[in-house]
This record gives C-alpha cells, sequence and structure tokens, in this order.
C-alpha cells in the first residue's frame, strides 16, 4: 500500500480514532489488512510528526477507570481490566493497578471468617511409600519431557517468515541497541513474518561478581524491565523463547526466573534449555530445535555443534538453533537424504571485552531468517534480514518498504 493512500485511508476513517494509536490501528487493520496491526501503529506514529493536528484528542484517565476496592489478585484484576479496555496493552494496565495498590488507590477488602479443619492421616508403610514416590517421579519425568514439546498449527496458504534473534546483552554498553530495536520494529510491522528467541536477553552479571554488577552504569533491574519493554515491542509475532545462561543466572542464585514470568505472562512458549516445535504450515510438517547453548561447539565451523545436536539428539529437526558463541552461521547440510539447516543468530553485542581480550573478532549484529514453503515443503535460508523480507514479500505478492517492512 503507497504512502499517499495509506494517508488517505487513515484521514477517511479518522473519526474512529479513540485517543491511542494502538486501537485507531487495531480498528485499521480490521477493515484494511494490507498493514499489519503494528504495521498501522507504526505508520500512525510516523504520520502524527507531520500531521499532529490530525490526531488531537482529550486522552482518556485510565487511572479513575479502577475500582476503589478489589478483593483478589493483581493479576485477575489486570484481566479484567485490559478485557473491559483493550486499548491499552496488558502490561501497561499491570504497572497501573501495582502502583495503585502500593498508593493506596485500591484497598483490600476484608475476607470472610472461615474455619480451618487439619485432618491427619495415618503413617505410611515404606511401600506406600515407594509406590507414591515412583508415581511422582514418573508423572515428573513426563511432564519434563513433554514440556519441549509444541505443535503449531498455521492454516495460511502464504509463505511465512521466521526470523532468529539471541544473545541481545540487553543493558550492556556495547549491545547495539539501535540496530535491534530497528530488527525488531521490522519483524513486528510486516506480514507473516514471526520470530523465535534463543537466550540471553540481558547481561545480567551477576554469576560470580553481584555487588560490581548491580554497581553497573546499567543495572540488572533496570536491564530486566528493558527486557520486558523488548519483549512488549515483538509480542504480537514472538512465537517461542529459550532462556541463556545470563538470563538464568537470577533464578540459579535466587528463587525468582523473571524470564519465565515474563514470557508466561505473554502466553509464548517457553522452555529453560530446549524446545522442539513441530509447525503445520498448511499440513506440511517444519520441525525446529532451538537451544541457547550445546555441548560440541567447533572454532573452525560455528555449524558443527548443530549437526552433531541432530547426530545426538532425539529430534529429527530441519532447522537447528545454537546461540551463545555470539557467532552469526547459517549453512545447509543434509542428513538423510534431506536438507537440513543449521543457524547461529550471532549477537547484538558487537564487542565483547573477554573476547578481545583472548583474540576474537568483533561480530555484527544480526537476525538470520528462514522461508517455508506452504505448499511443498521446501526452506530458504537468509544470513541477512532485510534480504529475507524481500524475497518474501515478493514470494507472496506483497510490497516492501525499508522502514515499514511487508505491507
Amino acid at each position: 500500500m503507497k504512502k499517499a493512500d495509506a494517508e488517505q485511508f487513515v484521514k477517511e476513517n479518522i473519526h474512529l480514532y479513540d485517543g491511542t494509536f494502538s486501537g485507531f490501528a487495531k480498528k485499521l487493520y480490521e477493515i484494511n489488512d494490507q498493514k499489519t496491526h503494528r504495521g498501522w501503529e507504526a505508520f500512525l506514529t510516523r504520520m502524527n510528526k507531520q500531521e499532529s493536528d490530525l490526531f488531537e484528542w482529550e486522552h482518556v484517565n485510565y487511572n479513575d477507570m479502577l475500582p476503589k476496592e478489589w478483593n483478589g489478585t493483581e493479576a485477575d484484576l489486570t484481566k479484567r481490566m485490559y478485557k473491559q479496555d483493550p486499548s491499552i496493552s496488558y502490561s501497561a494496565w499491570r504497572h497501573r493497578i501495582r502502583n495503585a495498590f502500593i498508593n493506596g488507590s485500591i484497598t483490600t477488602s476484608h475476607r470472610p471468617e472461615f474455619v480451618v479443619e487439619h485432618l491427619k492421616k495415618q503413617g505410611k508403610s515404606n511401600e506406600d511409600l515407594w509406590a507414591e514416590i515412583e508415581a511422582l517421579s514418573t508423572k515428573a519425568i513426563k511432564a519434563i519431557e513433554h514440556a519441549r514439546w509444541a505443535d503449531i498449527h498455521m492454516q495460511s496458504d502464504k509463505f511465512i517468515g521466521i526470523a532468529f534473534q539471541s544473545d541481545q546483552h540487553i543493558g550492556n554498553p556495547y549491545c547495539d541497541h539501535e540496530q535491534l530495536r530497528q530488527d525488531t520494529e521490522l519483524i513486528t510491522n510486516s506480514k507473516n513474518v514471526y520470530v523465535i528467541h534463543a537466550g540471553d536477553y540481558i547481561d545480567n552479571f551477576i554469576v560470580d561478581k553481584p555487588r560490581p554488577a548491580m554497581k553497573a552504569s546499567i543495572p540488572p533491574s533496570i536491564q530486566w524491565k528493558l527486557c520486558e519493554h523488548y519483549l512488549d515491542m515483538s509480542a504480537d509475532s514472538l512465537m517461542a523463547v529459550v532462556a541463556g545462561n545470563h538470563d538464568l543466572w537470577t533464578s540459579g542464585m535466587t528463587d525468582f526466573d523473571p524470564l519465565k514470568r515474563f514470557v508466561e505472562e505473554r502466553g509464548i512458549l517457553y522452555h529453560a534449555h530446549e524446545l522442539n516445535l513441530r509447525l503445520w504450515l498448511a499440513g506440511i510438517p517444519y520441525h525446529i530445535s532451538i537451544r541457547h547453548k550445546r555441548r560440541g561447539n567447533s572454532n573452525l565451523d560455528p555449524s558443527r555443534v548443530i549437526k552433531k545436536m541432530w547426530e545426538d539428539g532425539e529430534a529429527d529437526f530441519d532447522i537447528g538453533v545454537v546461540g551463545h558463541h555470539h557467532t552469526p552461521s547459517v549453512a545447509p547440510f543434509t542428513r538423510h537424504g534431506q536438507e537440513r539447516w543449521a543457524i547461529r543468530p550471532g549477537a547484538y553485542k558487537i564487542v565483547d571485552t573477554f573476547g578481545e581480550m583472548c583474540g576474537f573478532p568483533r561480530e555484527r549484529p544480526t537476525s538470520p531468517m528462514v522461508i517455508l514453503n506452504p505448499h511443498t515443503k521446501e526452506i530458504q535460508a537468509f544470513s541477512d534480514l532485510r534480504m529475507g523480507l524481500r524475497t518474501l514479500a515478493a514470494l507472496n505478492g506483497d510490497e516492501y518498504d525499508e522502514d515499514l517492512g511487508i505491507c
């Protein structure tokens, strides 16, 4: 959709504007899907810089909508308010509600009196205890195994793109935050494009030096806030998340896993170590295996660890993804007469002081991408995100804009 046509379309439907670009973009998308919801929102933001008078509005005070008394959890109230008015994000409601509880704007009503009756069981025999523990362990083993697998069914007859990002190290002074934002906006604004993250969202260097980490120019508390914002930037297109060692240091030293909480609140697939996704595109199966790190790395061949993962593992994957070593690589390999792909996303942390000390070169920020065919099982892979997006737009007959993505 050309820029002039999009501007005219916005002006014709300005009566739908409710004071928020997110809500207006959603309504525009329902009428015209030539841009995604995020694509319309980005277009409105740019249009506002040139024609700000067009979008004048008396903004809603969302805090006035909150109840004065609530007998329940913050999460339940957040769900209720978001369902009542989705014009602002789920995360925005959560922050407003949390602040309201802290400053006393919302009070908790007293619960009615209740009586607790403690029922004591007789002591168990050794045989009963063994049987109970056996049942629990069998259930736990099945649960942890099943957590690594997921089926995703997509009925689209369009070619789809899946980008891969890892080792963002948000909050590190040497993370290219500008490039990370630009790549993420391109992915989110593009039709039929999704993204999978392979860990190390934040630097979080507390594993052996917690006190210096807290005194860093961007401390871990701020890094986690930036991480949450980054997740919200790509929430509509984020397909799955695997944690990295930097992310897991917090849960390893405490009983709290911020990344798991952030991801599960947004309904996104998550595993701390490995995910195997069986993606069915119009009935055609594509198997993607993702880990943050794995034994078997080679300095001479970055793709070697993924080939070894295929040979050692239980998953007959078509696309294997491993991060951690900050070296980008996209390479095909053949197993059982079929072409597979080994993908190393690289890192947005382009300078690593430890790596420089050891003589390793600087890296370039990269977000490799694959295109999946809905008509026959075929994979095209690109080390450059923008080349992948151009190709996907051509295959689907869509328009590609270098700033706005696939429209």
